[in-house]
């Protein structure tokens, strides 16, 4: 094998490692993809796991949606559920993957609260930096 040969290492919705560079999506969020962002692994200075909680917004949410259901009107009824739901999810957190780069620039990735896949990118990424 050459040496300028490059294997995929790991592969996921939050991005690709390869034995050279990571590639990851800078801002990725709940609803939105983020832009690619292609950077060599001797670039990346850490990387950070992390629950991002809103609590505040998570309350008032819930504090609205319980309003909005107990006000007995259909529509109302369905608006609140919909607060509530937000609420909890807001409450209950996203997935955080924090790339830092010798730049100093944080590329922040949010996932939702049940999607296992941030630390799994995670756990490869730290892999593959401290194995050289």
């Amino acid at each position: 094998m050459t040496e300028n040969s490059e294997q995929t290492i790991f592969s996921n919705s939050y991005g690709t490692i390869t034995t050279k560079r990571v590639t990851y999506f800078r801002k990725k969020g709940w609803f939105s993809g983020g832009s690619r962002e292609d950077v060599p692994l001797k670039q990346v200075v850490s990387v950070r796991y992390d629950t991002k909680r809103h609590i505040f917004v998570g309350l008032f949410f819930l504090f609205l949606g319980l309003v909005f259901v107990s006000s007995g009107n259909g529509v109302a009824i369905l608006i609140g559920i919909v607060f509530i739901l937000w609420g909890i999810l807001n409450l209950w957190g996203g997935q955080l993957v924090d790339v830092v780069t010798t730049g100093g620039t944080n590329n922040l990735m949010v996932g939702l609260p049940w999607d296992k896949e941030a630390e799994e990118f995670v756990r490869a990424l730290r892999g593959q930096l401290f194995s050289e």
